[in-house]
């Protein structure tokens, strides 16, 4: 039976009563003692080797099947790009809510026994290190639902993947959450590239997923098991070119792309056709490959042509490389960047070279008051008191995506990923870190974008923009 919120509060104050932290004030949900403080270490929590979670076995058939599956739906991708039960819940019920009560069926499809139903089990994956903030968040509402209790009754279990480091392994990472961990549904990746590898893999087993920082339009392309919580790049892009020609004056921009990468191709074309249609003129637009050490050959004649702005829709281990670079050189164009540029380990060791650049993302706790939900606040109450940090726009939508996917569990008439499915589609003005009215026809959401500077080494506030 759900709890309400206010009941939740009140349970968890009252085992908390006495020590140093009630005096504290705020939102505190998490003092219960028993949560171990290295519950949400994520050192601890990355799968196994290959060997041993793919087993020595694994038909070589398969291994080509979903090769050929990658590639197809990364050209669908790149084609697409070119174009009140939960307490913890603000989504609009839907009427005739079924209850969430499972039944022995439901149970069988989650890999579960009426005799022992342990937990529903939810993938979450993402890249490590720099990206396990959208690990952080989907922990967050994890350890929340459970402590009012659970989805229908049961605990949620997350099983994390943390070490994807290829299109490959992401599609094997999918699968054997699918069918070795009997997942009913999977949050993540945080990479479009990624992201559209799993997907393949979690349309063709009829498990939904929510992707958390993923940006490419073309992610869904694969079927509708594939839903995106952040904004697209059509949307990311035109937001930035904007904000160059309207905010910061810009009539002249360069852009330098990472080549075969859908995020950073994707962002670039959008940014260029918008910046072009407000009047504006890209003067170059070069490229490099990925691994690429040395800008000189593309920087040099961005250098003589001196844009007003320089947009990098690249990735961090290459951004601090391109910025030095284009410093040495002389380019003095305001620096731009998209969603990739919210790493808060990129700005605090190359926040000087950084200084006074501007980038997009998704979420922030700077922002104006009116902007911030109840739910926003309690996020990120909750989240700086367990994590000794500011959340960022990755853990914003790791905790979103997670929760999107427990509620539309648990509207549904249990854990059937066919109706988890059809629930998350059906999803309506849900509100927590950041706001979702609802998901289109391609499983894409509208949200407002954020606007942050980097200033004095650190990461603030500066916009915000309604879609």
């Amino acid at each position: 039976m759900w709890r309400s919120e206010a009941d939740l509060v009140t349970r968890i104050a009252h085992s908390t009563r006495g020590r140093p932290e009630d005096d504290q004030g705020g939102w505190e949900p998490f003092l219960d003692a028993t949560v171990p403080w290295d519950y949400f270490d994520c050192s601890k929590v990355f799968a196994p080797d290959r060997a041993d979670r793919f087993g020595a076995t694994e038909p070589p058939a398969r291994r080509l099947f979903l090769r050929v599956l990658i590639s197809l739906c990364t050209l669908a991708a790149v084609l697409c790009g070119c174009g009140d039960r939960d307490p913890l819940s603000s989504s609009r019920p839907h009427a005739g809510e079924p209850s969430a009560k499972l039944t022995g069926s439901a149970l069988a499809v989650a890999g579960l026994s009426e005799n022992h139903p342990a937990h529903v089990k939810i993938g979450v994956m993402f890249t490590a290190p720099t990206r396990s903030n959208t690990l952080k968040g989907a922990q967050l509402a994890e350890r929340q639902l459970n402590l009012a209790g659970g989805v229908g009754g049961l605990p949620i279990a997350i099983i994390p993947r943390g070490d994807i480091s290829g299109t490959e392994e992401a599609a094997e990472v999918a699968e054997e959450l699918i069918t070795r961990q009997g997942v009913v549904a999977i949050v993540g990746p945080n990479r479009s590239l990624y992201a559209v590898a799993a997907g393949a893999v979690a349309q063709e087993h009829g498990i939904p997923m929510v992707t958390t920082t993923a940006t490419n339009p073309g992610v869904t392309a694969v079927g509708d098991y594939v839903f995106m919580a952040a904004f697209t790049d059509d949307f990311q892009g035109k937001v930035m070119a904007r904000f160059a020609v309207g905010e910061l004056g810009a009539r002249t921009a360069a852009v330098l792309t990472r080549q075969e990468s859908i995020y950073s191709e994707g962002l670039s074309r959008t940014f260029v056709e918008n910046f072009e249609d407000l009047g504006g003129e890209v003067v170059h637009a070069p490229f490099y490959q990925a691994g690429e050490t040395d800008f000189s050959e593309q920087l040099g004649p961005i250098a003589e042509s001196a844009p007003d702005v320089f947009f990098l829709p690249g990735f961090s281990t290459e951004i601090p490389l391109v910025v030095q670079q284009a410093k040495d050189l002389g380019i003095g164009g305001i620096l731009l960047g998209g969603d990739s540029w919210d790493n808060s380990a990129l700005v605090a060791s190359h926040g000087a070279i950084l200084e006074g650049s501007f980038f997009s993302t998704f979420f922030s706790s700077e922002a104006p008051p009116a902007a911030l939900s109840e739910e926003a606040n309690r996020f990120i109450a909750a989240y700086t008191r367990i994590f000794r940090v500011v959340p960022d726009g990755g853990a914003a939508l790791g905790y979103d995506a997670f929760r999107l996917v427990a509620q539309a569990l648990g509207r549904a008439s249990g854990p059937d990923p066919a109706a988890i499915r059809d629930e998350l589609a059906a999803t309506r003005d849900y509100s927590g870190a950041t706001f979702i009215s609802g998901f289109d026809e391609n499983r894409h959401t509208s949200k407002s974008a954020v606007i942050n500077r980097i200033v004095n080494g650190e990461i603030r506030f500066h916009l915000l923009i309604d879609p």
